[in-house]
This record gives C-alpha cells, structure tokens and sequence, in this order.
C-alpha cells in the first residue's frame, strides 16, 4: 500500500511539473512583430544624394500610416501596408511630384528593402528607435 501512495505522489507530481511547464512556455510567447514606433532610416545612392531621419509609423484602425521625416520635413505616405504573415512592408509616396514605391522586410527591430522611382531602387535600411 505504501508503495501505491509513492507511485501515486510521483504522478501526481509530475503532472503537476508538466502542467507549469506547458503554462510557463505559452505565458512567454512573443507577440508577432509590428511596424508601429519610429525607425531611424537612411536612404542611399540617390540622384540628390543620401537621406536620413526618422520614420514614424502608426497603427489607424486596422491599418496603417507612415511618414518620413528629415530635417523637420515631413514626406507622408499616401498608403502604408504590413503583411504580418510575411513581415513586409509595402507603401506609395509621393516625391516632389514623382511617385515613389515602398517596401521592406522586417525582423523585430530592422527593416531593409528598398524605394523605386523611374525605374531605380535606392537602398532603404532602418533600426527601430528605442
């Protein structure tokens, strides 16, 4: 009988050990990454040189909006997309009268891709502003 009761007790342990094991890994999921925040970005190798500044991106419903901004110069994004199953962002801009296309991927804190305009792509990289 007391041998039952060990047996019993181990179970009984164990499964109470599984049990905050299983919680302890699904409480520390990470949530899915998200564009949202401001990103420190620089753009290369354009005709007007290089650009850096900030870009500020926030959640508008169940979408986004976006803009850039360097030297108190604010270039907002006409439309700002995420794909969260991908970690991509896509947009449209408008520069100085040029449509410009946006997109990047996205890890938890850089973005790298690119913008094209006129049948260029200049390099776009950006770290997430703590």
């Amino acid at each position: 009988m007391l041998y039952m009761k060990k047996i019993f007790l181990f179970i009984l342990v164990a499964v109470v050990l599984a049990a905050c094991s299983t919680t302890q890994k699904t409480s520390s999921a990470k949530k899915a990454p998200s564009p949202e925040g401001q990103w420190e970005y620089a753009i290369s190798d354009t005709p007007e040189g290089n650009f850096s500044g900030i870009m500020t991106v926030t959640k508008n419903g169940e979408g986004y909006t976006a803009s850039l901004n360097a030297n108190g110069n604010d270039l907002p994004f006409d439309s700002f997309n995420w794909d969260e199953s991908a970690l991509k962002a896509t947009g449209e801009l408008n520069y100085s009268g040029t449509p410009v296309q946006f997109q990047a991927a996205m890890n938890e804190d850089q973005m790298e891709g690119g913008l094209s305009a006129m049948g260029m792509v200049f390099p776009f990289k950006a770290m997430r502003k703590r």
